[in-house]
């Protein structure tokens, strides 16, 4: 498998996994935000032969980075590419001690019982529970991993 960053050439790629894996997916145009206008924002997409199977999209925020989505094509679950997009995103942050990323955070559905048990197996605590965070207005449990 290779974790790269996504550049817009990935788009089409990208967007099919959006669909399968989001209820509330992102329109295309936001997802050419992410990857070319948005200045805090990375994609990086994991590969394996030539296809991309997963990706992770998050920001950094002075000493934050907040997940905004990270998705794996349902043929490619359980082989622990998730886990693997998580650590190539942490490998990304800056070394710098001024400019150190200390937390990492995220809102996952209350009913993604799999994504959330992915997250604590990462190190990440559940926080609060934001009241109807999403659309349809289910509720969104709040993790956090401390770096440092």
């Amino acid at each position: 498998m290779i974790i790269r960053k996504a550049t817009l050439d990935d788009l089409d790629q990208i967007e099919i996994i959006e669909n399968e894996c989001f209820v509330d997916p992102y329109k295309r145009e936001d997802l050419i935000y992410e990857l070319t206008t948005n200045p805090c924002s990375t994609v990086l997409v994991a590969i394996i032969d030539d296809k991309i199977v997963g990706f992770i999209d998050y920001m950094i925020t002075f000493t934050s980075s907040t997940i905004s989505q990270i998705a794996v094509t349902k043929d490619y679950r359980k082989q622990n590419i998730a886990t693997e997009l998580l650590l190539a995103m942490e490998k990304t942050f800056p070394n710098d001690i001024d400019d150190q990323v200390e937390t990492i955070t995220l809102e996952v559905r209350k009913s993604n019982l799999a994504a959330q048990n992915l997250y604590r197996k990462n190190g990440y605590i559940d926080i609060t529970i934001k009241k109807a965070y999403y659309r349809n207005g289910e509720d969104a449990l709040y993790m956090l991993k401390r770096l440092i």
